[in-house]
C-alpha cells in the first residue's frame, strides 16, 4: 500500500507538471485582514489579453475571478 505523504504529493505534482509553462503573475500582494492572511495574484491570460484574472488564497478560503479590462 502506497502512503501519500507530503513528500509523495510533492513528487507527484512535479511529475504531472513536467513541461508545463510557468507564468509569473503581473502583480502579487497581501491584503490586511484579521486572521485570514489573504494573498492576491493577478495575471492576464495568454489566450485572452482582454481580461485580467485574480486568485485569492487565504488560510480559510480561496478562489479565482476574471473580469474584462475593457469595461
Amino acid at each position: 500500500m502506497l502512503l501519500l505523504t507530503p513528500v509523495h504529493a510533492g513528487l507527484w505534482e512535479k511529475i504531472t507538471t513536467i513541461g508545463a509553462k510557468i507564468v509569473t503573475p503581473t502583480s502579487e500582494y497581501l491584503i490586511e485582514t484579521s486572521g485570514w492572511n489573504i494573498r492576491i495574484y493577478e495575471w492576464i491570460p495568454d489566450d485572452n489579453p482582454n481580461i485580467r484574472c485574480l486568485f485569492a488564497a487565504g488560510s480559510q478560503k480561496g478562489g479565482v475571478a476574471c473580469y474584462s479590462i475593457n469595461d
